[in-house]
């Protein structure tokens, strides 16, 4: 907050941010190196870990005092080795670093082959310890019955899933790396009984996260009656990943996955769980609609689809929204109480209607514009906010503790101070609170953020309708929330006695990537991180650091074909270093600002060099090579596209103020 707080074309501002980003990569070292020391159980490793993230830690305070000082003196920070280890990845020191720009694969072709081409890109892509890191996968006898058990649902309902998995498994033995087919089915459905409580079999609370949002409008809300949506994943960046896929049987389609390899970190297995997707014909998975939600009874919980999947499976198959409501409304209820990851529901929309199921048998709650005041749009935090949903088994217990805003949804009627997982769980641990209490607690913390979030959507959108086009969504999330007055330790104190935050935005240091669509033209932007540095967080605790944050959109077409989308992507990226040219010759060369952009500027031309010479080696090669380098030369153009905009952002700052 303090670096955004800079003149970002001062000499300061980059020196800061620079320094900000060293110690990112000591938190990401610290990450993924106490992820390896878990699985080996290597002492060293835990050692090298806990210094790196004490590394971190000290370079955050030293940092933060030279900040609010106003010193202009660098901090000596012992220097990191950079390598690519033959990948697109940049690594420091040996640990792979998250992309500043989420990479793009493209797949064509059978569910089989798309899984195959799935597999190779990820090791081009980050390397094959990605892959490496999810094989050799011990089953007891129970955990395969649970994984046949769940193989057994997805054939019958996503049956092109196995097809997918099996040609994963021959992609990656291909390049060396050796994964079983239960290996790889493991990562999409899991290997564990449905569960049966609002606790884990691990025992631990499924208590809500507390960020995603979805945005949609049409009609009389947008400019052209088509429909625009917005979509932001808030959690812990990961190795993220965003597919694009031309299968043989079905609709071409997007979809963004929160983990390359279906997990996230501090979340664990989430069975490639991400939002948004959208397909050919203009259908639209904007979010998982608020959750999670628990609203079926548990005597309905059993075996079913996971989101992942039921997402893919309507992507692929819907021709409208309407199609898609059906399609879920035909599937298991499955299992709630692992969350919105682990069942069948959310929030998709076309040009023409939307809806965010929440609730799909005792209570039905079908959520369409208009229940809550909307003019052709909608919104989704993370609460259930239907006016039925109160009638759910475990609401219906303590519906006096509850109040419903018409339109932000249920909230408590008490307000509700910083109840942190770990907290809860202690406490239900020792018997001080019951399963029950925790769920309450948990689910109280969620849905009162949420219903500030929610009011927030309402009222932007509703001033603004007849005119929502993508512009005013990538608006909507530069506007962060305004923190109470005080310092820091005062704020936060008062937030775990009142649960006051200020005003709560959906744009927040939680973002870690923000999707804009428009379906029916195909154009999908996306920005890896917040969309402007320095947002306020949406909780204390929720500050998620990302490796040099470009607060910047790239843009993509699902075109007819994946030459297309090259295609698409190089033009735009022309366009944008053509405009971030035309500014910055405008600055003169001894401005503080003129070295770093035009740095900036020269990387996104190296970019579009790369991407041209992927592009020719395309129509050089044949079959899966042309795939690969046609998406090589897409991840290159919208690398280019990304740097240009931080050039043309820098001196053109894009409107944040979404009144005017």
């Amino acid at each position: 907050m303090e670096i955004g707080k800079l003149d970002n074309t001062s000499p300061i501002y980059n020196q800061r941010a620079d320094e900000y980003n060293q110690a990112v990569i000591a938190y990401y070292k610290g990450k993924f190196l106490s992820t390896e020391a878990s699985k080996k159980r290597d002492r060293k490793l835990w050692k090298v870990a806990f210094q790196s993230f004490k590394e971190a830690n000290w370079i955050g305070n030293k940092l933060y005092h030279a900040l609010i000082n106003g010193s202009s003196k660098p901090i000596h920070i012992s220097q990191v080795v950079f390598g690519k280890n033959g990948t697109e990845l940049k690594f420091a020191d040996g640990v792979p670093l998250i992309p500043e720009v989420t990479p793009i694969i493209i797949l064509k072709g059978s569910d089989y082959q798309m899984g195959y081409q799935y597999a190779q890109q990820l090791v081009q892509v980050f390397g094959a310890w990605i892959l490496q890191n999810k094989a050799h996968k011990s089953f007891s006898n129970q955990q395969k019955n649970h994984l046949k058990l769940w193989e057994d649902e997805h054939r019958k309902y996503t049956p092109w899933l196995l097809d997918f998995v099996k040609g994963w498994v021959q992609g990656a033995n291909e390049v060396g790396v050796e994964m079983s087919y239960e290996d790889v089915l493991y990562l999409w459905v899991g290997d564990r009984a449905p569960s049966k409580d609002f606790l884990t079999q691990e025992g631990l609370p499924q208590i809500p996260p507390l960020a995603c949002s979805g945005l949609a409008a049409w009609g009389h809300a947008t400019p052209d009656g088509k429909l625009v949506t917005g979509s932001s994943g808030d959690h812990d960046l990961s190795y993220q990943v965003i597919i694009v896929a031309y299968p043989d049987d079905g609709n071409a389609f997007i979809y963004s996955a929160f983990g390359a390899t279906g997990a996230i970190a501090g979340a664990g297995d989430l069975w490639f769980f991400g939002h948004p997707a959208m397909n050919s014909r203009g259908v639209a998975y904007v979010h998982h609609g608020g959750g999670p939600k628990f609203l079926e009874p548990k005597q309905y919980w059993g075996y079913g689809v996971r989101r992942a999947a039921s997402v893919v499976h309507i992507m692929k198959f819907a021709y409208s929204a309407k199609d898609a409501l059906e399609m879920e409304l035909a599937m298991p209820i499955g299992d709630v109480g692992s969350g919105d990851q682990g069942t069948v529901g959310g929030f998709y929309a076309d040009d023409n209607y939307g809806y965010v199921i929440e609730g799909r048998k005792d209570p039905v709650a079908i959520r369409e514009a208009g229940l809550m005041g909307e003019t052709d749009f909608l919104y989704a935090n993370n609460s259930a906010i239907h006016p039925d949903v109160v009638k759910s088994e475990w609401m219906s217990k303590t519906k006096d503790q509850w109040i419903w805003d018409p339109h932000g949804g249920w909230k408590p009627k008490k307000a509700v101070g910083m109840t942190k997982s770990i907290g809860l769980f202690l406490q239900w641990a020792s018997g001080r609170l019951s399963t029950n209490e925790v769920m309450l607690r948990g689910m109280m913390m969620g849905y009162a953020n949420s219903c500030e979030r929610n009011n927030y959507a309402f009222s932007k959108l509703d001033y603004a309708k007849g005119k929502i086009d993508p512009e005013y969504l990538k608006m909507m999330y530069r506007n962060g929330g305004i923190l109470p007055e005080g310092s820091w330790r005062k704020i936060v104190k008062n937030y775990k006695k009142t649960g006051d935050w200020g005003k709560i935005s959906i744009g927040h240091a939680s973002n870690a990537l923000i999707a804009i669509m428009k379906p029916s033209e195909g154009l999908f932007s996306l920005c890896t991180g917040p969309a402007k540095r320095g947002l306020s967080p949406l909780l204390p605790g929720s500050n998620l650091p990302i490796f040099n944050e470009t607060n910047s959109f790239w843009e993509i077409k699902l075109s007819s074909s994946p030459s297309g989308v090259a295609e698409y992507a190089k033009k735009r990226a022309q366009e944008y270093i053509a405009d971030a040219l035309a500014v910055l010759t405008k600055l003169e060369a001894t401005n503080s600002a003129y070295k770093s952009l035009k740095h900036l500027l020269n990387q996104a031309q190296s970019e579009l060099k790369e991407g041209k010479a992927y592009e020719d080696s395309a129509e050089a090669t044949v079959d899966n090579e042309a795939l690969y380098n046609l998406a090589k030369a897409t991840r290159s153009y919208t690398r280019a596209q990304v740097k240009a905009k931080q050039v043309f952002n820098a001196l053109i700052p894009p409107p944040e103020n979404v009144d005017t």
